[in-house]
């Protein structure tokens, strides 16, 4: 089970995590997507398409760069949040621009944070491959989440 921040700030937490310290979460562990950089409203994650990520049509189902956009653009955002203050995702958007698979090799997703309110914040990210070349891009709005009752997070 993933750890949930337990008193920490999001850098702080994430550091760890591109560390070795934490766990990644459990989806990510799943689709072999690692981050790889952390540092104040930005992160970098990588991962490589397996044949297991493909759709029906032969490339990695679009779910695959909605998950590492998704993912990076929320952890940018939370890389600025003080211990028991979080954010969670409210609107994605996401744009294919060139089909992932395999043979592509390794894949970066970039995120840093546009703009970070007292409810909301916008981010923006791009997926590339080693050589910079785009394969998709995307943006988020994500709003403010008390931690659950009940929680050691203050």
């Amino acid at each position: 089970m993933a750890v949930i921040r337990e008193g920490l700030g999001g850098l702080d937490y994430f550091r760890k995590m591109v560390a070795g310290e934490i766990a990644p979460p459990p989806m990510l562990a799943l689709l072999g997507i690692r981050l790889i950089e952390a540092d104040e409203g930005r992160v970098v994650f990588a991962g490589t398409v397996q044949p297991e990520h493909y759709n029906g049509m032969g490339v990695a189902h679009g779910g695959y760069a909605a998950t590492l956009l998704d993912s990076s653009l929320g952890c940018c955002i939370n890389t600025l949040m003080p211990p028991g203050r979080r954010f969670t995702t409210l609107e994605l958007k996401v744009n294919l621009t060139r089909p992932l698979t395999h043979e592509v090799g390794e894949i970066f997703c970039e995120a840093k944070v546009v703009h970070l309110g007292g409810r909301t914040a916008t981010s923006e990210g791009r997926i590339v491959d080693r050589h910079g070349k785009l394969y998709g891009h995307g943006t988020t709005t994500c709003i403010v989440v008390d931690a659950p009752r009940g929680t050691l997070e203050p």
